[in-house]
């Protein structure tokens, strides 16, 4: 992963919630507190048994914390209907005892990460998923947040990130990356997103789904939440599920009526749009590892 900008410690995050939680949430400041995930953009960390602090730990992802205060309880609101938990904000930091950026208090969603689950188990997690992804996608409100690396048109999005072919090539070879460039103009050649933007939740990869007992318990970090093309989502089709489970997926999502073929070459191109950005920032011992591999033979295959 990129290298982070600052390492928040567990003292420095004692010390803003001793400074700044509010008389009702100070028993928080007491509860145990471990680094629980560090991730591209945040530091998280576990507060006692219900709730977690993130943090950003590169200037870029302040913006993305923001979003996710503002807006994760009005996108999730549809998914407890489902069962499936979302980390709802419970107070919003500010800088403070020299971290420079906003923080977040907010729920903790017990479980263990899909990413951590092998796709052979994971056949249940496919219509919860679909269902999961349905109910965010309804018309987004006025003033949604615009995000120029997700929900985009796929042109618009490869004006503002190129697709990094040659980095691709160098890690999965050519033959593969031939195979995937073709996804992407394919996804390309088809027809746009032509209905109002709906709400997205914007990364639902691997990492961060959380399930208990193999079925879907919660979504979390919200910091890509946006309004867009429903594609970028449905790419978690082929990010999390295999050929059989990725059927299932797509046979509750073709249910709701909402999408056609186009979205799905385009979900596709979003997919491997993922590999490509996993790729260059060569992950493949990392905890993206696994999802890396996974993505590439749902397009390229092994042979036996």
């Amino acid at each position: 992963m990129p290298a982070p900008e600052l390492r928040p410690t567990t003292a420095l995050v004692r010390r803003l919630l001793e400074e700044q939680l509010p008389a009702p949430l100070r028993a928080l400041a007491t509860q145990p507190l471990a680094l629980a995930a560090q991730g591209w953009d945040n530091a998280m960390f576990r507060l006692g048994p219900a709730h977690a602090v993130r943090l950003p730990v590169r200037q870029a992802a302040v913006v993305c914390l923001e979003h996710e205060q503002r807006w994760t309880a009005v996108v999730s609101a549809p998914l407890a209907a489902l069962g499936i938990d979302a980390p709802v904000p419970v107070f919003p930091g500010r800088p403070g005892s020299g971290y420079p950026w906003p923080w977040l208090v907010a729920r903790w969603i017990e479980g263990e990460a899909v990413a951590l689950l092998p796709v052979a188990r994971r056949d249940r997690l496919a219509a919860d998923l679909a269902r999961a992804l349905t109910a965010l996608h309804r018309p987004a409100s006025a003033g949604a947040p615009r995000n120029p690396y997700r929900g985009v048109p796929l042109a618009e999005r490869l004006r503002t990130v190129p697709a990094p072919w040659p980095a691709t090539a160098a890690v999965l070879g050519r033959g593969t990356t031939r195979r995937l460039r073709d996804v992407v103009e394919d996804g390309l050649c088809a027809a746009p997103w032509s209905r109002p933007p709906v709400w997205l939740h914007g990364d639902p990869h691997p990492w961060n789904l959380v399930h208990r007992a193999g079925r879907l318990a919660g979504l979390i970090d919200f910091g890509d939440v946006c309004a867009g093309d429903p594609a970028s989502d449905l790419a978690a089709a082929w990010l999390v599920l295999d050929g059989p489970q990725r059927a299932v997926f797509r046979a509750v999502v073709d249910g709701t009526g909402r999408y056609d073929d186009d979205v799905w070459r385009r979900a596709a191109a979003w997919a491997t749009l993922y590999v490509t950005a996993l790729a260059s920032h060569s992950t493949s011992s990392g905890p993206f590892g696994p999802v890396l591999e996974h993505t590439v033979a749902q397009f390229v295959p092994r042979v036996p």
